[in-house]
């Protein structure tokens, strides 16, 4: 084999390993850290209405479903109030949460 063919065969091999590497880090889904920045979003969310958070809780249902919910205080009420919250990751790795 001349010097171009090897030069095709290593170029061909690091375009299959990156594609195996996206492909993969795709089936994964939520890391732990990308759940606890999830968390952290949800935490700064309910803090800047004046919420008082005690509790966030974010568990995968699928790779790249994550369900749990978020405990909190209302200004001025001692009274703990609970809403489910829910995470998903699109095929292009981008990510939204939603707490109802």
């Amino acid at each position: 084999m001349n010097r171009t063919g090897k030069i095709i065969v290593v170029v061909a091999l690091v375009l299959v390993a990156v594609s195996a590497y996206t492909s993969y880090r795709g089936t994964q889904g939520f890391n732990p850290a990308e759940i606890d920045d999830i968390k952290k979003k949800i935490t700064d969310d309910f803090t800047a209405k004046g919420m008082t958070v005690t509790e966030v809780s974010m568990l995968r249902r699928t790779p790249r479903d994550l369900g749990g919910y978020v405990k909190f205080k209302a200004p001025g009420s001692d009274q703990m109030q609970q809403k489910a919250c829910t995470a998903l990751m699109g095929s292009d790795q981008a990510t939204s949460w939603t707490c109802n």
